[in-house]
């Protein structure tokens, strides 16, 4: 019989589990790939209520959230995470974005955003981001 998953319990196993939250159906599709690929486990999900939702859930080491979304952006999905119980609103959470905005730099960080990323087509900036969170959370690639 197995336990049901309940937000108290840590992501198990060693591997970095990632919400990922984005409108587009592709680019949930392709960053799925690219980041189980890279050895991360992926969850992915459609709009900021979904995320909102998935958090209060089950466990995640991390959330990256586009900040462009309708009915709900990436700026209010993480107000709302962050006024969440414990440990829900501890979940770091990264802005993936085309924006180079200042001022959404600025939104990120007032919305309890933990991380600013600048989508690219190699990944580097996010891959980087990712790595650190795995050497804070003494968790591995493809673990």
């Amino acid at each position: 019989m197995s336990t049901p998953i309940t937000p108290t319990s840590p992501p198990t196993g060693n591997k970095l589990k990632l919400l990922f939250v984005d409108n587009s159906r592709t680019t949930r599709a392709a960053m799925s790939m690219i980041l189980t690929n890279h050895g991360y486990e992926v969850v992915t999900v459609a709009t900021g209520q979904e995320a909102i939702e998935k958090v209060k859930q089950e466990p995640f080491d991390i959330a990256i959230m586009d900040l462009y979304m309708p009915f709900m952006n990436g700026y209010e999905a993480a107000k709302i995470i962050r006024a969440l119980p414990d440990p829900c609103k501890d979940i770091p959470i990264i802005a993936l974005t085309a924006s180079n905005d200042p001022r959404d730099m600025d939104i990120c960080k007032t919305a309890g955003m933990n991380e600013f990323v600048i989508k690219s087509e190699d990944h580097k900036a996010l891959f980087e981001v990712l790595d650190n969170y795995c050497k804070k959370l003494g968790k591995t690639v493809g673990g």
